[in-house]
């Protein structure tokens, strides 16, 4: 079915607004953006403005959500490209999060500014909607491979490996010194799973 010309002119006034609020957002922290310097940036009015995103969480919301797609197809392709070892793979996604996540425009907006505006259940509900079964798939390849045994609940050993990436990503964007930061993170997560590998082969007959 064919776009009209009304709707292509509102999906198109949409991608101006989240280009825009991005912008802002990530120049000026979500407090310093306006949504006049938003409707300016964006060359739209603010009734136009009000008709697509009801306040300035809204906007902030539809930005987050895309960034943590943006993020998360990074990380799907780091693991297609790894192959198809298990811990080949995590470790290819954990870098490429890592890497996307260092971006300062993220970091300001996903890792700083909105957990304050969102709030934690909101937050980690939009993660898990994004990332969450990305994270299922890469403890299934480890349960695949031996690293963790069959009786591991897998939603929910993916559930805490999820909120254990995004708070290194979080220390790190916080931190003095994030490569180390990041490295200590890292180091830690690969030594959970090692941990979780060899509780495994403890308890086979």
């Amino acid at each position: 079915m064919p776009v009209t010309r009304r709707a292509q002119h509102a999906e198109d006034t949409r991608r101006s607004l989240l280009d825009a609020s991005r912008h802002e957002f990530a120049a000026h922290g979500y407090a310093g953006a306006s949504l006049d310097d938003i409707a300016r940036r964006a060359a739209v009015t603010k009734g136009a403005l009000y008709h697509h995103f009801i306040n300035k969480a809204a906007l902030l919301e539809a930005v987050y959500v895309e960034l943590e797609l943006e993020v998360a197809a990074k990380v799907k392709a780091a693991i297609d490209a790894a192959g198809d070892h298990a811990m080949t793979r995590v470790a290819a996604a954990f870098e490429a999060f890592f890497d996307a996540s260092a971006d300062p425009t993220y970091q300001r907006i996903v890792l700083r500014d909105a957990p304050g505006v969102l709030g934690r259940t909101k937050g980690r509900g939009l993660d898990h909607a994004i990332g969450l079964d990305l994270v299922i798939a890469l403890i299934e390849d480890l349960r695949r491979d031996g690293f963790i045994g069959a009786d591991v609940p897998v939603t929910m050993a993916a559930r805490i490996f999820l909120a254990a990436v995004s708070e290194v990503a979080m220390a790190a964007a916080h931190s003095d010194d994030p490569a180390a930061t990041r490295r200590d993170g890292t180091f830690v997560l690969l030594t959970i799973i090692d941990g979780v590998r060899l509780a495994a082969a403890a308890r086979r007959p």
